[in-house]
């Protein structure tokens, strides 16, 4: 094994220091400020805690994080450091010291307990809802990993989940119409007067295809969905879902709602009419508690855009349009069932994912048959193993590179930015809004920092429910450091 001091020559020897100028050297009254990226140690060191994307609520004010880890002596100084100002990654500044002391293995672990802000006048480092970013780096000015497996990695995030977005409009991407228009939507595509016609046009009985769940992805209401192909038209597909509950309101509630049964809140319904590329070839309706068709739909606690088609549009197709002059949705899609974004009832044995994962393949087979995007083909078909088992961890080929770029698939792609977009289509399957591989997310990084980390009014995710999910995960941290992107990202 090369020794630690030879090491440091290598080091010195292709410009990454010297000895009397260590990257990290203090200057500027006791601040750290990188001119290079510090060189990172080998994998044997790594910093445990905070674990990456570590998730606090409060105020970072007075906020202590305990920082340990393992390194390789027990003679180096070993220095926590944040951003002084996360705008600027180059402006690493020490909050902390410590040094490797308890032998384990044959390595030394450290621990030290740290406040990132811990005054007033320090309150840029870690905003309110944002973004912390640390890094804890030896007496040569390198950087240990966060984790062993990815030793390039040194840079750690921790999100403080205090508030969401409040300047921000949902479903308010494709821009919301008017009542009348509705009614003129509803005209055209014959929608039926009531539920019970919807169901009795379409065929719907005991033998429909139906699932139930809390949809924790997007709209944050229990479901319970019914759907079936069509006789008429032929190869096509009818779908309604009754919703219970209230859109910001408890999960437990609305699952205890939805396993009782009773009057929905609403009912929302859909019909693919074959083929795709016809104008109102995907058709959406709305009916009120009381079974009665509805001219508006409102689909969280704002309100923003409560018009059909036009609030449905924000989702069921990335590329969707209305035409007003023809009351046409053009371009519109049904959407592939993810079981990883549901929440299951406990309480009935009947409802677990597992009792209900045959018919969650079933309706995934369903949509297959609506002229989905490769992308939507390719989730359906990689989310679903033989025997109706479903996998909640899979990721793409084009997210499979790295163990960091499979996590950054798992924890914000899948469950805050697929369902949408997997819906774009233009150019076919190399359509990069599809977002199907970790290099074309790369591409757009500027523009899903912008999205997600401004001040709105049109943010991303676009609708509400998934946006405060968002905002109360690891998401942002993970999302911010694997695009090295600036900003604390703070609601």
């Amino acid at each position: 094994m090369v020794s630690r001091h030879v090491w440091i020559a290598a080091l010195w020897a292709f410009g990454c220091g010297s000895p009397g100028q260590h990257i990290g050297d203090e200057i500027d009254g006791g601040d750290f400020v990188d001119a290079m990226p510090a060189p990172v140690l080998p994998s044997r060191t790594v910093v445990t805690e905070p674990p990456h994307g570590t998730v606090l609520t409060g105020d970072p004010l007075g906020q202590t994080l305990h920082v340990a880890g393992l390194y390789t002596d027990a003679r180096s100084t070993l220095t926590v450091q944040v951003l002084a100002d996360p705008t600027d990654l180059t402006t690493w500044t020490p909050i902390g010291t410590t040094t490797a002391s308890e032998p384990s293995g044959d390595r030394f672990s450290f621990a030290v307990d740290v406040t990132p802000v811990s005054a007033g006048s320090e309150r840029g480092r870690w905003p309110t809802g944002g973004i912390l970013r640390l890094r804890v780096v030896d007496d040569t000015g390198a950087a240990l990993p966060h984790d062993a497996s990815v030793p390039d990695e040194t840079v750690l995030a921790v999100v403080d989940a205090t508030g969401a977005p409040s300047a921000w409009t949902y479903l308010t991407e494709k821009a919301p119409g008017s009542q009348d228009e509705t009614t003129a939507y509803y005209a055209a595509i014959g929608a039926p007067r009531s539920l019970a016609a919807f169901q009795a046009k379409y065929g719907f009985g005991a033998d429909d295809l139906g699932a139930k769940y809390y949809n924790a992805g997007d709209l944050g209401i229990g479901r319970d969905m019914h759907c079936r192909p069509t006789a008429a038209p032929a190869g096509g597909v009818a779908c309604y879902v009754n919703n219970h509950g209230t859109f910001g309101g408890m999960p437990g509630d609305a699952l205890a709602r939805l396993a009782a049964g009773g009057a929905p809140l609403a009912t929302v319904a859909m019909v693919y009419a074959p083929p795709l590329d016809q104008p109102n070839a995907v058709q959406f309706m709305v009916f009120a508690g009381t079974g009665k068709l509805t001219s508006h739909a409102q689909l969280d606690t704002h309100g923003d855009n409560k018009t059909v088609p036009q609030n449905c549009l924000n989702c069921h197709g990335g590329r969707s349009r209305y035409d007003a002059t023809a009351h046409a949705a053009v371009g519109a899609r049904f959407l592939p069932f993810d079981p990883a974004a549901f929440v299951f009832p406990s309480a009935d044995p009947a409802l677990t994912l597992g009792a209900q994962s045959a018919q969650l393949h079933a309706l995934d087979t369903l949509v297959g048959t609506t002229s989905p995007t490769l992308a939507m083909s390719d989730e359906i078909t990689g989310m679903w193993g033989p025997g109706d088992i479903f996998d909640a961890v899979y990721v793409p080929l084009g997210w499979s590179a790295t163990p960091s770029d499979q996590r950054v698939y798992r924890e914000v792609v899948a469950p805050y930015c697929r369902s949408c977009h997997s819906t774009f289509d233009r150019g076919g399957p190399s359509d990069p809004a599809t977002f199907a591989t970790a290099a074309s997310f790369r591409a757009a990084s500027s523009t899903i920092v912008a999205r997600v980390c401004g001040g709105g009014p049109h943010g991303m995710p676009t609708a509400e429910a998934t946006a405060n999910a968002m905002f109360s995960s690891s998401a942002r941290a993970l999302l911010l450091t694997w695009l090295a992107a600036p900003g604390a990202c703070a609601p």
